[in-house]
């Protein structure tokens, strides 16, 4: 039994997983696809598309917290001028594709209900108007395999009195329409049926438990100077930036088990001989992380390197009190040394692998593809825009043409490194969409 294996959990506390995302004149993509799998590497150049992919997750994100649009696109603000939300980068200027005036997205997600799994396809149509007015929502749509045609269907309302604020909401129970109610249409009807207690029982469950895989989201976006600061024992949930690092790591130490593993991962991460962790307490009670070597040396997390840290950072994201369902991870290999990559791996594959969470991760390293394992390359994918073409799009790796039997002889890294995956993809369009030859990107 390895170090990770003693770790984590036996059972899998997952109970919704995301399977698959369409994006329609969303910021770079005109149209394009993403299949995902329990861990799901995206690589790709610069302005290839993976930020905006990150962006889409983080618009459904928005949806599952339960926000207004303008408040996904733009900022969320609590009492006392505290930003609780930072909206998608470039607003609404930025949000279509070449100003279509809309884009939609669209989820599949597999979902646990009374315990059986089932499917549930999530759509949502956003109008983004240039001239100032309010965005709103033009169509939306949730469907349950095996509930009937559709849980909740929405379109605006024809009276035009009322055209710019509300809209009409069907509802459905197995095959059998239930009734409709009245939306605000600068909101997803996701939630507002979720919320309405007058919506039939049936749709409001099925709107929670698509609501709450959404919601249960993580961007991660380490920063040194967060995971520096002091918490609260008690605050057992990692920020976004890193916050709470040293609590979430106390709240995991209190299991030798997983103490005993986290050691042990940072003396092959590292050339410390760290054999103990000691949270010591200011003045205000809350405490920061050090590192205790065989000698009796202590390595404070203010002295520690941002590589440890953030390897830390992600352990506590893993295996921390209470993990995400699905993380988001922009250039996984940052802070880390090559040859240490594969401990990162090792961690992120095990827990997705008994679905405890769900990973899409983007890198710029050929390095760690070479190190996945045969079913994460099997789900790895590509990010590019064809020569002469200004869309983004994405495209598993082993679909591009001729892959399977190239990668049998090559080595992906030097395949990655040189450009062949990017080359590949001209290839894989129809003959009309291929540039003339010398075109230029």
């Amino acid at each position: 039994m390895t170090e990770i294996d003693t770790a984590v959990d036996e059972k899998p506390r997952v109970s919704s997983a995301i399977t698959r995302l369409v994006l329609h004149d969303f910021k770079g993509f005109h149209h394009s696809e993403l299949d995902m799998s329990g861990f799901t590497v995206v690589v790709g150049t610069n302005a290839s598309g993976k930020s905006n992919l990150r962006d889409a997750f983080r618009f459904l994100h928005g949806i599952g917290r339960g926000y207004t649009l303008a408040e996904i696109i733009g900022e969320k603000w609590i009492e006392g001028g505290v930003p609780v939300w930072r909206g998608i980068r470039g607003g609404t200027r930025e949000a279509t594709f070449e100003n279509a005036g809309s884009f939609s997205l669209e989820v599949r997600i597999a979902i646990l209900a009374n315990g059986k799994r089932r499917t549930a396809i999530y759509a949502i149509e956003v109008n983004v108007p240039t001239d100032g007015r309010t965005v709103r929502v033009l169509r939306e749509r949730l469907e349950v395999e095996g509930k009937g045609s559709f849980i909740l269907d929405s379109q605006p309302v024809v009276d035009t009195a009322r055209h710019n604020s509300q809209r009409y909401v069907r509802l459905r129970r197995w095959r059998k329409r239930v009734g409709s109610v009245d939306g605000l249409i600068d909101r997803p009807a996701l939630s507002q049926v979720a919320d309405d207690q007058k919506s039939p029982r049936d749709a409001r469950a099925y709107a929670e438990l698509t609501l709450e895989a959404l919601r249960s989201m993580r961007f991660l976006d380490l920063s040194p100077e967060a995971m520096r600061l002091p918490s609260i024992p008690g605050q057992v949930v990692l920020g976004d930036r890193g916050e709470n690092l040293s609590s979430v790591l106390q709240a995991i130490c209190e299991d030798p088990a997983r103490k005993s593993a986290i050691t042990g991962w940072l003396r092959q991460l590292t050339p410390l001989d760290v054999v103990d962790f000691d949270f010591a307490q200011d003045a205000a009670g809350r405490v920061l992380l050090a590192l205790i070597e065989a000698d009796g040396r202590r390595v404070s997390a203010n002295s520690a390197s941002d590589g440890t840290l953030r390897f830390l950072a992600m352990i506590g994201a893993f295996l921390g009190p209470d993990p995400a369902r699905f993380y988001f991870l922009e250039e996984l290999e940052t802070g880390l040394h090559p040859t240490r990559l594969n401990l990162l791996l090792e961690l992120i594959e095990t827990q997705t692998s008994r679905g405890i969470s769900q990973v899409v991760a983007t890198t710029h390293s050929p390095q760690l593809l070479t190190l996945l394992s045969e079913q994460s390359m099997e789900a790895a994918v590509l990010a590019y825009r064809l020569r002469g073409h200004q869309d983004q799009r994405l495209t598993r790796i082993v679909d591009l043409p001729d892959a399977r039997r190239v990668l049998k002889s090559q080595d992906l890294m030097r395949l990655h490194a040189t450009g062949w995956l990017e080359d590949a993809t001209e290839f894989a369009e129809p003959e009309g969409e291929r540039p003339a030859t010398g075109a230029t990107g």
